[in-house]
């Protein structure tokens, strides 16, 4: 009787952990789904990586993507390296069985060993797939090069990308090109970048694509470079390339930079007319853009046609810009609709905007519907989150 008293969950997990644990079972019979809910609510990072060393040799649990993602996630976040190396090495002693056959299974080591900072791990798994009898091609060449681009080694992505091809025999196509271009932008060397895209047809015969002009987009934006900016955007429509919702995404916050939301918001409606659907960016940036121009009944309509877009939704950051800046200007009713809207989703506000639409409530005398958030907000709020808000309460006329 007393095991029904227990959490459920903590019971499973005890049980399955002590079943692997025992020396008369090998193999227990477990689900595969037990498996990631243990996983995931385990918080000893050995018995992470025990669980996944003995269910990994289930091909099962080699193929899913996203146990591996998670337990590597887990381990990551308690700062165990050395158990990630444990349990992704012990992956390759399963090299030329099930998904190991393929190059992508190598590809998803590195990227997992990249994702927790371990670079040198990661290109040492490179070295080893043409041990192990696997072909490397682009994709292995690309995964090598955003390895070091995705850790910030700028040095070692242009070294491997006038090195590895040929040693490899691979000719880089656009998409290894494409990294290349991204790590001089990040490292702010424009003219590089620049000159690159030029070469690359020219001397390369590798055509760039509407990404490639959207990796020099997004550098020329964040360096507030409005000249070169433009450039690009006629470069893109001569060329004839198609643009995606990221190149208009830029345009978008290009505009709303300058305080010219309205040409924004005709932009996103021209995506809508040319079949490109927009994301929470696109209509994040127009909204917020309306709100720094203090035209609230524009972004209120940017919201509504958002809400009843079939392809994207409001999220957490369309509540927390309306909020903030309908805060900020003493628009405390529409504040406190957002505000109700946005907890019936789950997403709880910053505790600066909610602290502000609390007082502004009681100062225009809406002292019940002040004390309601309040009540709600201390639901949905752990630590010391909680001791911040009774102390809002403490002051308050509530």
């Amino acid at each position: 009787m007393a095991a029904l008293g227990r959490n459920p969950k903590i019971f499973i997990a005890r049980t399955f952990l002590s079943t692997l644990a025992s020396p008369t079972l090998e193999k227990p019979s477990i689900s595969f789904r037990t498996v990631k809910s243990t996983i995931r609510s385990e918080s000893d990072p050995e018995k992470i990586a025990h669980l996944f060393l003995k269910s990994s040799d289930s091909s099962r649990f080699r193929r899913d993507r996203s146990v591996f993602d998670l337990s590597v996630r887990k381990l990551s976040g308690f700062r165990r390296l050395d158990l990630i190396e444990r349990i992704l090495e012990h992956q390759k002693s399963h090299a030329g069985s099930g998904a190991s056959k393929s190059e992508g299974f190598w590809i998803r080591i590195m990227t997992l060993y990249s994702n927790s900072g371990m670079v040198d791990q990661a290109l040492r798994t490179f070295d080893q797939i043409e041990k192990l009898g696997f072909d490397r091609t682009e994709k292995s060449l690309c995964a090598l090069l955003s390895v070091f681009l995705e850790n910030n080694k700028f040095d070692r992505v242009h070294e491997s990308f006038a090195e590895i091809p040929a040693k490899i025999g691979v000719n880089p196509g656009v998409a290894a090109y494409n990294l290349v271009l991204r790590a001089f932008c990040e490292e702010k060397s424009f003219e590089s970048a620049r000159s690159l895209l030029d070469k690359m047809e020219k001397e390369h015969n590798v055509k760039p694509n509407i990404v490639s002009y959207n990796t020099l987009l997004g550098g020329y934006f964040k360096a507030g470079d409005e000249v070169r900016f433009d450039e690009i955007v006629k470069e893109i429509s001569k060329k004839g390339l198609s643009p995606n919702v990221v190149t208009y995404n830029y345009r978008i916050f290009a505009l709303c930079k300058k305080n010219d939301s309205f040409r924004a918001k005709e932009l996103l409606d021209l995506m809508v007319s040319k079949g490109i659907e927009p994301n929470s960016s696109s209509f994040n940036a127009v909204i917020d853009g309306f709100c720094n121009e203090l035209d609230f009944e524009s972004a209120k309509s940017v919201y509504e046609s958002m809400r009843l877009n079939n392809s994207v939704s409001p999220n957490s950051d369309t509540y927390v810009t309306l909020i903030r800046h309908l805060v900020e200007k003493g628009e405390f009713d529409s504040a406190l609709d957002m505000c109700k809207e946005s907890i019936r989703r789950k997403w709880v506000p910053p505790f600066a905007s909610m602290e502000g639409l609390v007082n502004g409530l009681v100062m225009g005398s809406k002292v019940d519907e002040a004390k309601d958030i309040v009540e709600k907000m201390k639901k949905k709020l752990r630590g010391s989150a909680v001791d911040s808000w009774m102390k809002v309460e403490g002051v308050l006329p509530l």
